[in-house]
C-alpha cells in the first residue's frame, strides 16, 4: 500500500448519506426541466423499481421556440439521455429505462434585446 493510499483511507468519514424517494424525484424533475427548457411545476415523474435500477415515468410539455430544435424523437432521445446521465453523476443511481409522455405544447418566444 502506498503512503497516498494510506492517507486516502484513514481520511474517509464513517457513516452513511441516504437520498429519499422525493429528493430523487426533485432531482429528476430538475433535470427534466433543465434539458427540456420546461419550468420544474411542469414536470412530473414517477419512479418505479426495475429490479434494483430506476425507471421513470416522465410527463413534460413540449417546447417550441428553444434552440436546438430537432423531431420528437431526437428530443425525447436527449431528455432521456439527460436524465439517465444527470442521475448517474449527481445520485450514483443505474435508471435503466424512461418512459416519455408530451403533456402538451408550450411555445416559447424569443424577445430581442434592444
Amino acid at each position: 500500500m502506498s503512503a497516498e493510499a494510506a492517507t486516502d483511507a484513514g481520511s474517509a468519514q464513517r457513516g452513511r448519506t441516504t437520498l429519499t424517494a422525493q429528493a430523487l424525484r426533485r432531482l429528476a424533475t430538475g433535470l427534466v426541466a433543465d434539458a427540456s427548457g420546461a419550468s420544474a411545476r411542469e414536470v412530473a415523474v414517477r419512479w418505479e423499481d426495475a429490479r434494483g435500477g430506476l425507471h421513470a415515468a416522465v410527463t413534460v410539455p413540449l417546447v417550441q421556440g428553444r434552440a436546438p430544435e430537432g423531431t420528437l424523437a431526437e428530443q425525447g432521445a436527449e431528455l432521456r439521455a439527460a436524465l439517465t446521465a444527470g442521475m448517474a453523476d449527481l445520485a450514483g443511481r443505474r435508471v435503466d429505462g424512461v418512459d416519455l409522455r408530451y403533456s402538451g405544447v408550450r411555445r416559447v418566444e424569443r424577445r430581442r434585446v434592444r
